[in-house]
């Protein structure tokens, strides 16, 4: 192989190369990126830290406010739930701000795996508020009928029907933005 030739290749390479690299402000992204990563760092500590404060209240209150051994084992039961999901989401969000971003694409991609997490986060998020509301729904009925307690289950139930409903409607707004966002990011991908 002559110069001329290993020269035309190398041109026909970087011809290729600049087709394919997305027409972005690649410093924008940057900035974005990094700004995404401090946040998803910030938010899976709060949610471990919230796991754990909420995992310790129902150690308590399985300790020391407990009435009788109902409600002992209605708190034991609930003791794994808000560390488990604590756990779930501080190693999701880790997942993604150790993914590597060395260039364009990788950080199109992860702006997108972001975008896809933050929507599976969201409906965990709801299963989980509708399977913890369907527990409470239980014990607000048993109390009502063996203890004749209304007014505290009915409000605790109200309030926590509100975060059901709240849940729900983040992750359906997430979900009906998802395809536009991955659009975009597709049209940056050029």
């Amino acid at each position: 192989m002559d110069k001329f030739e290993a020269d035309d290749q190398l041109a026909k390479w970087q011809q290729a190369f600049v087709q394919a690299t997305p027409k972005v402000d690649s410093a924008a992204l940057i900035a974005q990126t990094q700004k995404s990563r401090t946040k998803l760092k910030l938010k899976g500590l709060i949610d471990s830290l919230l796991g754990i404060v909420v995992t310790v209240f129902c150690i308590y209150a399985m300790l020391f406010e407990a009435k009788n051994t109902y409600e002992t084992i209605m708190f034991a039961l609930l003791v794994p739930i808000p560390l488990g999901f604590g756990i779930w989401s501080y190693r999701l969000r880790r997942k993604l701000w150790r993914a590597e971003t060395l260039d364009v694409n990788a950080m199109l991609n992860f702006k997108e795996n972001q975008l896809k997490h933050q929507v599976h986060y969201w409906h965990v998020s709801f299963i989980g508020c509708v399977v913890l509301w369907c527990a409470l729904l239980i014990v607000a009925l048993f109390n009502m009928v063996m203890f004749k307690t209304y007014s505290l289950w009915l409000i605790q139930l109200g309030i926590n029907g509100i975060i059901v409903l709240a849940v729900y409607i983040r992750y359906k707004k997430l979900r009906a933005q998802l395809a536009k966002a991955l659009e975009s990011i597709q049209a940056m991908r050029g």
